[in-house]
């Protein structure tokens, strides 16, 4: 994801690390373009931030965190739909 470095990581910074590593190989296999890449970066590191406790807590079940992230996008995707419908009524 797109992070900057001062040479301290924090446990959050290692958690998206993590994250990072296991989601590359199924970018490189599933998405095409470049710009659909750092879309998906982006909504994965947003993610990840919003709801960085969440998916902690679920690292000693999921240690690939794939789960729990996938979960907290699922939420954040559901809340921006229903964003959009009260916008639209």
């Amino acid at each position: 994801m797109y992070r900057y470095s001062d040479n301290t990581e924090t446990q959050k910074d290692k958690t998206h690390q993590k994250v990072k590593e296991q989601l590359n190989i199924f970018m490189e296999h599933l998405l095409l373009s470049e710009e659909d890449k750092h879309l998906f970066s982006k909504m994965v590191s947003e993610c990840c931030d919003k709801h960085y406790e969440a998916i902690k807590s679920m690292e000693g079940k999921d240690p690939g965190l794939i789960t729990p992230l996938i979960m907290a996008l699922i939420v954040d995707q559901q809340s921006m739909i229903d964003r959009l419908k009260v916008n639209n009524c």
